[in-house]
């Protein structure tokens, strides 16, 4: 993971993110659900865990065991498929 998640939010403004996202080149699940991953690691350092997922489903609303899955389930490698233009 980052060691500087500051600088994150930020670029979800810029201009080559959004025709990027508007290209279908972004992934807006996996990308809230790393930024619920990322919120998750830093709630823990003042909440306890129960505290901070019923926080998090509150803000994403998104049910407790959604949230509880996003952050807790492994889930095998995703392959990237890029087509081959001949």
């Amino acid at each position: 993971m980052l060691d500087s998640t500051e600088n994150i939010p930020p670029l979800f403004t810029t201009s080559e993110f959004q025709t990027l996202k508007e290209l279908g080149f972004i992934d807006e699940i996996a990308l809230r659900n790393f930024l619920i991953k990322l919120e998750f690691k830093k709630l823990r350092e003042t909440q306890p865990q129960m505290e901070a997922l019923f926080n998090l489903s509150d803000k994403y609303q998104l049910s407790f065991d959604t949230i509880n899955t996003i952050l807790f389930r492994k889930r095998p490698e995703r392959k990237i498929f890029f087509p081959t233009f001949n």
